[in-house]
């Protein structure tokens, strides 16, 4: 429980004032989120909050005298719970199917990437930045792809796509929320798996035998 605001009436010099707050997280469901010292008139957050379930609270806090005569207008109190980075970003899937044709050209789209986070996405903590880790096989090099940070789609990168040498690549891909910063962002990984469909590059062989 803490201290968050005290409301304060000009009469209290010359009577007795009794505090109360009305609304949604007062006496309303989920009661008791919000309670006033009814005296004092210090507000306090009793309960933990969480942004993903209630990003906004609007109360109305009263002054009466102790006959329960109202001694001012009732005040609108609006509650703005601020997001903490405590979502990690999440794949729709664990593993994602691709495929791009073999002789591509560099810069050739393969597929998409996409994670969400519960975090508000107009700050650092939901915006979500996407990077290779790893591609099985490193032939003809380690990075024959790329995927575009901010928009999770995977492009290639270089040539050399040739069916009838690597058939399937297999790509980790890592996203983390606050912008990509690795020391304070949290991430999450998915596969993506990629293959390479042949097209008609090889010509038909002729054979011959003699025959006695």
């Amino acid at each position: 429980m803490f201290l968050f605001i005290q409301i304060r009436s000009d009469q209290d010099q010359d009577i007795s004032i009794r505090y109360s707050i009305t609304g949604v997280g007062a006496d309303q469901p989920p009661n008791e989120v919000f309670n006033i010292d009814p005296v004092l008139g210090k507000m306090f957050v009793t309960k933990p909050l969480d942004r993903e379930h209630r990003s906004s609270y609007h109360l109305r806090a009263h002054a009466v005298d102790m006959n329960g005569n109202q001694v001012e207008n009732p005040i609108d109190l609006y509650i703005f719970v601020i997001d903490m980075n405590d979502n990690r970003p999440e794949f729709k899937n664990q593993v994602y199917n691709g495929s791009v044709d073999e002789g591509s050209k560099p810069g050739t789209y393969v597929m998409h990437l996409s994670a969400f986070d519960a975090d508000d996405n107009t700050t650092a903590n939901g915006m979500v930045r996407y990077r290779i880790l790893s591609q099985t096989p490193h032939s003809p090099i380690p990075n024959m792809f790329t995927i575009n940070s901010e928009t999770g789609d995977i492009v290639t990168v270089a040539p050399g796509l040739d069916r009838e040498k690597v058939s399937q690549y297999t790509i980790i891909v890592q996203a983390t929320d606050m912008e990509g910063n690795l020391n304070f962002g949290l991430s999450n990984t998915a596969t993506a798996i990629i293959t390479v469909t042949d097209i008609n590059d090889n010509p038909p062989m002729l054979t011959s035998r003699t025959v006695s």
